[in-house]
C-alpha cells in the first residue's frame, strides 16, 4: 500500500472511531475531563508506538523524538495544534450531546473547514489552485447546502 494511502486509511479508521466514541459518551460525563481521560490513553499509546516509529536502538529515544520540539517554531506549532485540538473535541461532544447526528455532523464540520482552508493553503502556503478545485468547492457548497436542508 502506498504510504498516502495508508496515511488516509489510519485517519479514516480514527475517524469512525472518534465519532463513534464521542456520540457514546453519556451525557453526565463532564466533557473536559473525558478529554483528560482521552488524552491519556492517547499518550500512553504515543508512548507504546514510539520505538516503531522512531526506532533507534539506543536509550536516547526519548531525547531524539522530542529533540525537534526544542524551537520556538515547534513550540508554537504544538500550542496551535492543541488549542485546534480541544476545540475539535469539545465542538463535537457538544454537538453529539445536543443532537448532532453522526451521520452528517463531520461531513458539515469537514467540508466547512476545507472551504475555509482553502485560501489559507493559497495564500500561506502557496498550493495551487485550478478550476477543477474550484468545482470541487462548489459541489461542497452544494453539499452543504443539501445537508442544512430540513
Amino acid at each position: 500500500m502506498k504510504p498516502l494511502l495508508f496515511a488516509f486509511a489510519l485517519a479514516i479508521l480514527g475517524s469512525v472511531i472518534y465519532h463513534t466514541g464521542q456520540k457514546l459518551v453519556p451525557p453526565s460525563v463532564q466533557p473536559l475531563a473525558l478529554l483528560m481521560g482521552a488524552y491519556a490513553v492517547a499518550f500512553a499509546l504515543a508512548a507504546l508506538a514510539l520505538p516503531w516509529v522512531q526506532p533507534t536502538g539506543s536509550a536516547g529515544i526519548w531525547r531524539e523524538a522530542f529533540a525537534g520540539l526544542a524551537t520556538g517554531s515547534s513550540l508554537r506549532a504544538a500550542l496551535v495544534l492543541g488549542v485546534g485540538v480541544l476545540l475539535i473535541e469539545v465542538g463535537f461532544l457538544l454537538a453529539y450531546r445536543w443532537g448532532g447526528s453522526l451521520q452528517w455532523s463531520a461531513v458539515v464540520v469537514n467540508g466547512a473547514a476545507a472551504l475555509i482552508l482553502v485560501p489559507i493553503a493559497v495564500g500561506a502556503f502557496r498550493e495551487s489552485f485550478s478550476p477543477v478545485k474550484g468545482l470541487g468547492m462548489a459541489l461542497v457548497l452544494g453539499g452543504l447546502a443539501l445537508l442544512a436542508r430540513r
